[in-house]
């Protein structure tokens, strides 16, 4: 929705400073406010400078510019705010980032991943041909050509990050195993277009959109799978809004790894000792409301013979954001790691010798955290582990 059709959102918020804490253990919940500690980072003063663009009191120039994209998109402000604004906050931060791409004022940090988009179909510039690079000599099944009953959809970051092609070879290897019958597109694969939406670019994720549901309805999958909580978040939450009926089922790994392990299809048999924590990705379980996928991932560990599963003060859906949501880790990467930093700290102080999630934008973020702060604290994805107890 445009800025202007949101002028009856902007006016419920009362300031009362309930969307910068966890009340019942006083834990901060917002990444930006509370790294810069001014009002105007804070999602009550993101709302003050919505009503002043839309007012025509403030204009979209480069300070407004930096808190309004200065937002990882967590929610964790919407699931503190029990009052007016609840579901609104950051539809009201996206509608701003729209208005500042309608009007031209264009984040410099974000072309690349647009260009990327428009020219190779990936936000990290990366040619298309080498998107299937992670499965060679896996031996997977091309859905394009061949029929499936399960489409991995890798997402870019897991595409073209080599450091963590472990996470879809274990995810696709975990799949094998269950007997699931199992293909990507490989180099076909296109992006989500999540993240073009977050940062203001619709017709960008309009496009994606629509190519994507249009591709796997003629493929006649029964389900898609994904490892990228960002990319399921935008398949069951954005994709209602483009007029084209979905007509598969779509699951989270961490979701489908549950159900094969209840259904007896998946069995452990090594052990796996370490000491764990996790860490809920905001768009896996925030982004999804009542439908936050909160247990699934906490069961699989817990059927893991060896893990010793330890909780963080904030977890599920009062978790900390990783940092690298709604474009951060590319606009504000300083942001990003302090977030992820504060984060790690937290695991440590649970006595984790191990962070696992399951969303490579998280695991990424935290695997630079660790680089640059000196963190001693390993970081894998759920399918990592799980794989090591086949």
């Amino acid at each position: 929705m445009a800025l202007s059709d949101l002028k009856e959102w902007l006016y419920g918020c009362t300031h009362c400073g309930t969307c910068k804490g966890v009340l019942d253990i006083f834990s901060p919940v917002c990444p930006a406010g509370e790294r810069y500690q001014l009002e105007s980072y804070f999602p009550s003063g993101k709302l003050l400078i919505a009503r002043g663009v839309v007012n025509g009191v403030l204009n979209l120039d480069e300070d407004i510019m930096e808190r309004i994209y200065a937002c990882t998109g967590c929610l964790s402000c919407e699931q503190q705010c029990g009052v007016y604004h609840h579901q609104h906050i950051f539809e009201i931060v996206q509608a701003l980032r729209t208005e500042a791409v309608t009007q031209g004022n264009l984040n410099p940090a974000y072309m690349i991943m647009v260009e990327s988009l428009k020219k190779d179909d990936n936000v990290f510039g990366k040619p298309k041909a080498e998107r299937g690079d992670w499965a060679r000599d896996m031996g997977i099944k091309y859905a394009g050509q061949e029929k499936v009953d399960v489409a991995y959809h890798t997402g870019c970051m897991l595409s073209f990050e080599p450091e963590l092609w472990d996470v879809p070879r274990s995810a696709v290897s975990l799949l094998k195993a269950a007997g699931v019958d199992v293909g990507t597109m490989g180099m076909e694969e296109s992006c989500c277009g999540g993240h073009a939406y977050e940062i203001g670019y619709l017709g960008e994720f309009t496009k994606y959109a629509e190519h994507f549901l249009e591709t796997f309805n003629s493929l006649g999958v029964s389900r898609v799978v994904t490892s990228c909580s960002d990319g399921y978040s935008t398949f069951k939450k954005l994709y209602p809004k483009v007029n084209i009926p979905m007509k598969f089922d779509v699951l989270h790994m961490v979701e489908y790894l549950d159900q094969l392990i209840k259904d007896g299809k998946l069995k452990f048999t090594k052990k796996v000792p370490m000491k764990v924590t996790y860490h809920d990705p905001c768009h896996l379980g925030r982004h999804l409301g009542d439908d936050g996928v909160y247990e699934p991932p906490r069961d699989v560990l817990k059927n893991v013979p060896g893990i010793e599963l330890v909780e963080m003060e904030r977890n599920r859906e009062n978790a900390w954001c990783c940092g690298a949501g709604a474009g951060v880790s590319q606009a504000n990467p300083d942001l990003a790691l302090w977030t992820a930093n504060e984060r790690l700290k937290e695991a440590k102080a649970a006595g984790a010798a191990a962070l696992v999630t399951s969303c490579p934008w998280c695991e990424r973020n935290f695997k630079d955290a660790v680089k640059e702060y000196g963190e001693d604290i390993g970081i894998y994805d759920i399918a990592e582990i799980a794989r090591k107890a086949l």
